[in-house]
């Protein structure tokens, strides 16, 4: 063996990139390589079970696995071995067990408190180098208790997912786990996640109280769907917003409101309580069929001038005229993402942006990689500036024209926009010119059909053939060798013209159709 293959470093370096397989394969090369394989096979696992099974068989036995052998000594000491190297541990009570050939892998209720109980004097934390907990209960919530005994002061990263069914008496159970957290010794949290359906006072009590001392979290993850109960609501208003950490970084959750002031307040209390923002994702609910729709329900978000991320999703989307997207460029000038996204569905309004606005877009938001908007069905050819005057001085001047950050930008995300055939042409003139990344994507998400309409029909605005065609123009203007003897607008609209038959990957098709591309 060449000596470079025994230095720690390198080894690391090298098993790190491979796949699991060849990590147990290198784990019987040497006692050097053993270590550094099985610190990367263990280092982040996406099931606790074969972390239990190290103490002793599990089988289900009706109510959920529970162990049935005895747990040796030398067992805990294998146990660990290797439980001093999980750094990520990953749990979903809805994953199938295929040791035991069950659907699902909810534990029996008494696991945790047999795990702790039969945990040898002195033996100290169960994984004491843990940094990620991830935690999903959606088939039983009962299943949230067996995280305990996984709890530790190393962690960084919690997240927790909650699916109540009928069981609302289980909702204390939630309660006290979040009390737990919260008396963790030394527990410095950075990212929090936490999602459920259903909610309590006591329980957004506890989960206050967790924020309030978790001042170093930085990334919360908080989509609560817990219906539209107003007091519930006003519980969530005046306990966990006003708890947000200072120096949070990124938050996302649902804001539900009940009237215009009450948008506005509950807005302005995130605002005030995290001014350090850099991304913010929110799903606007409006249970009085009041919805933001225009620039000035913005407002309170302008206040937040380190934004670099900006989603909302909304209704019908918001309308935003070129002198709203200037004053939108002028509060978040560090924008990198931005996103303002209508509900996919045949209901919503076509609010959103001229097709021209993009241009405003491209010239106010200099470090944007990412649009997500929807564009207005486009009424009559578009009106493109640089088409308005017809000295060969003004045509050279409009080779210049202001564009979006060639290097940066790379993904236009329409939504359900409505493109009809005979706008190909111009669309495709419009993003040649303002858009240069030669990995340019364009991402349509088709709306949601109709009950009433049969699996064959398809609805009229379904716009995805269209959208993929402009795509691929692009694409095409990008990757042909310009005529420098005509301004760049002229050689794409002639190019783009002579190429309207161009051909559609039908894979790629499929793919925007169904909202899968990234």
């Amino acid at each position: 063996m060449h000596r470079m293959l025994a230095v720690h470093e390198i080894i690391c370096n090298i098993l790190q990139t491979c796949q699991r397989h060849d990590q147990t394969v290198a784990a019987r090369v040497s006692r050097l390589w053993c270590d550094v394989a099985l610190d990367c096979l263990w280092r982040d696992i996406d099931s606790v079970l074969p972390l239990l099974r190290l103490l002793s068989p599990l089988v289900d036995d009706g109510n959920g696995l529970a162990f049935t052998g005895k747990f040796e000594p030398q067992n805990w000491e294998r146990f660990r071995y290797y439980g001093r190297r999980v750094r990520c541990l990953r749990y979903d009570d809805s994953d199938s067990d295929e040791v035991e050939g069950v659907a699902s892998s909810g534990f029996a209720c008494d696991l945790s408190v047999t795990l702790l109980a039969l945990k040898p004097a002195g033996f100290g934390p169960l994984l004491p180098n843990i940094r990620e907990l991830h935690w999903t209960a959606f088939h039983d919530v009962l299943n949230l208790q067996h995280a305990l005994p996984f709890l530790h002061s190393s962690m960084k990263t919690l997240n927790i997912v909650l699916n109540y069914q009928e069981d609302d008496d289980l909702l204390p159970i939630t309660a006290r786990f979040l009390c737990t957290i919260s008396g963790i010794q030394g527990l410095c949290l950075e990212t929090f996640a936490f999602h459920t359906n259903k909610a309590s006072l006591q329980l957004l009590q506890n989960l206050a109280s967790l924020l309030q001392e978790q001042k170093a979290i930085r990334v919360l993850d908080m989509p609560m769907e817990i219906g539209h109960e107003r007091a519930l609501h006003n519980s969530v208003q005046d306990l966990i917003y006003h708890a947000l950490p200072k120096e949070l970084k990124e938050f996302t959750t649902d804001l539900i409101f009940f009237s215009f002031d009450d948008y506005l307040t509950r807005a302005g209390t995130i605002v005030r309580q995290a001014q350090q923002l850099h991304s913010l994702k929110l799903y606007l609910d409006g249970s009085s069929g009041w919805w933001p729709e225009g620039f000035y329900d913005l407002t309170p978000f302008l206040e937040l001038s380190e934004l670099e991320n900006l989603e909302l999703v909304t209704f019908s989307g918001i309308h935003l005229d070129p002198d709203d997207i200037v004053a939108l460029g002028k509060s978040f000038p560090k924008m990198v993402r931005f996103a303002i996204k209508p509900l996919p569905c045949p209901v919503a309004f076509d609010v959103g942006i001229k097709a021209t606005a993009l241009i405003d877009f491209a010239t106010t938001f200099p470090k944007l990689e990412v649009l997500g908007i929807r564009i207005e069905p486009i009424h009559g050819p578009l009106v493109l500036p640089w088409r308005r005057s017809t000295d060969h001085h003004s045509h050279s001047q409009a080779q210049a024209y202001p564009s979006f950050n060639s290097s940066r930008f790379r993904l236009l995300d329409v939504g359900p926009s409505f493109l009809s055939d005979q706008d190909v042409p111009d669309m495709a003139e419009l993003l040649s010119v303002l858009c240069h990344h030669p990995l340019l994507e364009i991402k349509y998400e088709r709306q949601e059909e109709p009950e009433y309409l049969e699996p064959e029909e398809t609805p009229e605005e379904d716009s995805t053939k269209t959208w993929r065609k402009v795509e691929a123009l692009v694409k095409l203007v990008h990757g042909t060798e310009r005529d420098t003897t005509k301004p760049y607008h002229e050689w794409c609209q002639a190019l783009i013209l002579n190429n309207m038959d161009v051909e559609i990957d039908e894979d790629e098709e499929r793919i925007i159709a169904e909202g899968e591309l990234a």
